[in-house]
């Protein structure tokens, strides 16, 4: 249960940096329209992933319900060095244990 805590706050609160406390839920939870592709460029978003999961630890399965947050983070123009920075920011240390990306390796 930590883990998954942990999960969910760290992407609210990465996205809440990204846009600010009002935009950040509409910004993270839009569904783009049937028949549009997630995402143009799959191998920066797995690089986006691995850049949060560096600082804040593995998504694991459970995490996986967040790609469509990362998918917006990327649509909406954030580069890898802004997750980065948010992700460092949020994530003062790399959680060790189980779901580490240092144990487990990385989801994507």
């Amino acid at each position: 249960m930590s883990h998954r805590m942990h999960v969910d706050s760290s992407v609210k609160l990465i996205g809440e940096l990204l846009f600010g406390i009002v935009k950040s839920d509409e910004m993270l939870y839009t569904v783009p329209p049937t028949g549009q592709p997630l995402v143009e460029d799959w191998d920066c978003l797995k690089a986006m992933v691995r850049t949060f999961e560096t600082h804040c630890g593995s998504l694991s399965q459970y995490g996986m319900k967040h790609m469509r947050s990362f998918a917006n983070i990327y649509n909406a123009g954030i580069k890898r060095d802004q997750i980065d920075a948010a992700s460092s920011q949020i994530c003062v240390s790399i959680p060790f244990g189980h779901y580490s990306s240092l144990e487990k390796g990385f989801s994507t």
